[in-house]
């Protein structure tokens, strides 16, 4: 019965030092994502628009506020249109708070901006014309505060295809995969923050999922 107990109490010592570690790591900072307005010719405007209407036609809810952009759930998830006729160029930056996925390797073409927050829901690239279309992606955030998983599934259920965290320890050096390996043991595993061109294989991402990074330590 004392073991029990005892044990009961070690619990609630962990889960209460993973909620303060977590909310250490969350602190509120400036996540609002940034509005462009590039200069465009009247025939790339049009090509542009073409694209985003065929969005708002896609999945309903969203809001165009820029010429290029377009955003949803309030800012949670912003869409950025490539300019056309300039090699895909669009913007290369992924701003704070947010994990951005790119169409093109080297941060290029269509791009999807996901606040990157663990109680967000799983969202399907689909819905952004961006399922397994995924070459490129950045994480900027508080470091180790979320776990970000890309998974070839929707409603990220299925095979990891890629990850933030390589989880060398857990013997199969996980994500992502084109990550080399650590030799010292110090290095059990590594946060990403981005990879401008995924393997092969890592491209067949359908839907991205968040959780506290925290969890990484009891697994």
């Amino acid at each position: 019965m004392i073991i029990r107990l005892f044990l009961v109490f070690a619990a609630l010592c962990v889960a209460v030092f993973a909620l303060y570690f977590y909310a250490l790591q969350s602190t509120p900072g400036t996540t609002r994502y940034a509005v462009f307005k590039p200069d465009m010719t009247a025939a790339q405007s049009a090509q542009v628009q073409q694209m985003i209407d065929e969005q708002l036609i896609r999945k309903a809810g969203g809001r165009q506020v820029s010429p290029i952009q377009v955003v949803y759930d309030d800012g949670a998830i912003v869409v950025t249109f490539p300019i056309p006729g300039e090699n895909h160029r669009s913007d290369g930056i992924c701003d704070y708070g947010y994990f951005c996925v790119w169409e093109n390797p080297g941060f290029t073409g269509r791009k999807l901006s996901l606040l990157s927050k663990p109680s967000s829901r799983p969202v399907n690239l689909t819905d952004y014309n961006l399922g397994k279309q995924v070459s490129s992606w950045q994480h900027n955030n508080k470091n180790h505060s979320v776990k970000v998983f890309g998974v070839d599934g929707p409603g990220a259920i299925g095979n990891m295809m890629m990850s933030n965290i390589k989880e060398v320890g857990l013997g199969r050096g996980c994500c992502p995969y084109s990550i080399p390996e650590k030799a010292s043991a110090s290095d059990a595993w590594t946060e990403v923050y981005s990879q401008d061109r995924l393997a092969a294989f890592d491209d067949r991402i359908v839907s991205v999922a968040f959780s506290p990074m925290f969890i990484l330590f009891a697994q």
